[in-house]
């Protein structure tokens, strides 16, 4: 139970909604009566706590007393009666969220999720709880989230914060997952999310490189006196995320077969997984490595450059964003764009999808064909084809 101390400001805001406070009642029977909301129905109901008897009537008034103000002090503090019920699955937020924080460590601790799944949801509770603060809301048991609480974060996450569509409906699939969890644990007995829909998502605002933009990029990275360009390179052809690159070490790549192998522990669905080195970007690899320690990362901290030390992910997004506002390029043209227009390029040189959906390591050939754009105008390929019916 909260200390006495932490009383707030939004405390007191929201006195008599969760509660109706203590008072000392001297008829027949001395009682203590209160209201106390239950967490099942939402209505106050009614709470006796009988004075016990003491033979001097001032000492039992001011015993009494002294019951109705703590009893007072707990309500205002967030404590319910139907916290100490037993029998019950009263489960409070804060122990709903440790318990699924907890579980989620032993998922990662056994390589059932990665840590940046980890931190995204760690991030995503934070914000749940941060909406629970700025709108005044208190929420102290897990039961308390409903279909209407949950609209009412989205719309915030959505309108008061100003995100897109594609934000708003992560934020959807994180709910989804957390109430499941409830459900899974008899605390709640439906998903409150179930008949809430996703919004239609705007197209990715990332393109692939025309030729012109290619050349100043190719320009500007083989100027850098850093391993930036091979990282860059490795992206383009070899289509490797982010979180990998940080995570790829020398002893991964094999020269001799034109490979680099992905190790479970590192790759987004935990499956290991080889990559083809296409014949042309080879050798700039095999530059990049030269005569480097095999169990050193091929992309450290040291300027991208093969190393000891790990780098950081965000390293890879700092330096793009360096390289974007020195050729002032416009925000569409993000890192990503790179593996867009690898597989982009992939496609429209001929290479069976299937193919580049394996290079890609996607789970369906849907999800490489969205990473294709969309003909703007005419497809001279169309029009030059000899058909005819």
């Amino acid at each position: 139970m909260p200390n006495s101390k932490n009383f707030s400001t939004r405390n007191k805001s929201i006195a008599f909604l969760d509660y109706k406070p203590a008072e000392l009642r001297m008829n027949k029977d001395w009682i203590i009566v209160y209201y106390a909301k239950n967490p099942v129905n939402r209505k106050l109901e009614c709470q006796r706590l009988r004075v016990p008897t003491i033979a001097s009537k001032t000492e039992r008034i001011k015993h009494g007393k002294k019951i109705v103000l703590e009893i007072n002090i707990r309500l205002a503090e967030g404590w319910s009666p139907f916290l100490e019920e037993t029998g019950k699955n009263y489960k409070t937020f804060t122990e709903v969220v440790e318990g699924f924080l907890k579980q989620l460590k032993k998922q990662l601790k056994d390589g059932v999720v990665r840590e940046d799944t980890l931190r995204t949801y760690n991030s995503n509770l934070n914000l749940l709880q941060q909406f629970f603060v700025e709108k005044r809301i208190k929420i102290t048991f897990a039961l308390e989230i409903n279909k209407k609480l949950c609209v009412q974060y989205l719309d915030w996450v959505y309108i008061d914060r100003n995100n897109s569509p594609r934000t708003r409906n992560n934020h959807l699939a994180f709910l989804r997952l957390f109430c499941s969890f409830l459900v899974s644990r008899g605390i709640i007995n439906e998903n409150p999310v179930n008949g809430i829909l996703p919004m239609k998502s705007q197209p990715k605002k990332r393109e692939v490189f025309p030729e012109n933009i290619r050349n100043k990029i190719t320009e500007k990275l083989q100027s850098y006196d850093n391993g930036f360009y091979v990282l860059c390179m490795t992206t383009y052809f070899c289509l490797v995320r982010n979180t990998e690159l940080g995570k790829l070490l020398v002893n991964m790549v094999n020269l001799k077969e034109s490979s680099i192998f992905l190790p479970k522990e590192i790759t987004k669905n935990r499956k290991d997984e080889f990559i083809t080195i296409p014949s042309q970007f080879l050798p700039i690899l095999k530059k990049h490595i030269g005569n480097s320690n095999p169990n050193h990362y091929l992309f450290s901290s040291d300027n991208f450059n093969v190393g000891a030390v790990q780098m950081p992910v965000r390293k890879i997004a700092t330096a793009w964003e360096k390289l974007r506002k020195e050729l002032n390029l416009e925000s569409k043209y993000q890192f990503y764009s790179l593996k867009d227009t690898g597989i982009t390029d992939l496609l429209n040189s001929g290479i069976p999808a299937i193919k580049v959906r394996d290079q890609a390591r996607h789970y369906d050939i849907k999800i490489t064909e969205l990473y294709t754009p969309r003909n703007k105008g005419c497809d001279v390929t169309i029009q030059d084809a000899n058909v005819s019916f």
